[in-house]
């Protein structure tokens, strides 16, 4: 598996024949029984590089069980995933922790930030899991720090900084290895509407950078941000077009 993979911050279209970052055929998940039950039923999803989606759907929907496909933290029972080209289910556990963590970065609802580490230091952590030279991990994590607004904390420990930092800071982690896709799980859940809004315009930020996101949402307000919409219930997906096609 090559590591050469895609920066954020490009800005070039993708050259012509570029495999989209996300490409579903059939995926399905069940869990077994008795009764076994079909937490996603088999659809077929591309999510190009330099698309901002959102996967929108009540508590139940099956917004998890897609989460965990998508960040190669669960296999699916059927199907084909490929990721940036890479078939993952070709993979073995090794192999797909060590793409997950190159091509994937993850924004979660709770942080999930160590309190006793700085900002700094939590972001340096992303690289020992992915074999980042030490020598240029601090100066790789005060450059997304920066990029994110935070650079002046960077030496805050999470308990003294607010939400809206703390999730900042989860954004530039999950930055710092350069990855393909930007994961986000409920990025808003624990955050008042005004902090809320501020992140969400960073994460359009990013996106006019050239960056690849898809966040996964039950608030339809932060959906309406993102350039498509794919609505989830009951293991069922419904992609709907664009922002200017809709």
């Amino acid at each position: 598996m090559s590591e050469d993979h895609p920066g954020t911050g490009d800005r070039t279209a993708p050259e012509p024949g570029t495999p989209p970052v996300i490409r579903l055929r059939a995926v399905s998940r069940t869990f077994p029984g008795p009764p076994p039950v079909t937490a996603l039923h088999p659809h077929d999803l591309e999510i190009a590089r330099g698309e901002y989606a959102a996967v929108v759907g009540p508590s139940g929907s099956g917004k998890s069980t897609f989460l965990n496909l998508l960040g190669l933290l669960d296999r699916p029972s059927g199907g084909t995933y490929e990721l940036d080209g890479i078939d993952t289910g070709a993979l073995s556990e090794a192999r797909r922790t060590a793409l997950r963590g190159l091509r994937i970065g993850f924004v979660f609802q709770s942080f999930h930030l160590l309190p006793y580490r700085t900002a700094m230091e939590n972001v340096m952590l992303a690289q020992v899991y992915t074999g980042s030279p030490r020598a240029g991990r601090a100066d790789a994590a005060r450059r997304v720090l920066e990029r994110v607004g935070l650079g002046h904390r960077a030496e805050a420990l999470p308990s003294r900084m607010s939400g809206g930092e703390r999730q900042r800071v989860a954004v530039a982690r999950a930055l710092v290895n350069r990855p393909s896709l930007l994961l986000c799980d409920e990025p808003t859940g624990n955050l008042d509407s005004a902090t809320a809004l501020r992140v969400m315009e960073l994460f359009e930020e990013l996106h006019e950078g050239g960056l690849t996101l898809l966040v996964i949402t039950h608030d339809r307000e932060v959906a309406d941000r993102a350039r498509r919409t794919i609505t989830i219930r009951d293991g069922r997906l419904t992609a709907a077009g664009t922002a200017a096609e809709r």
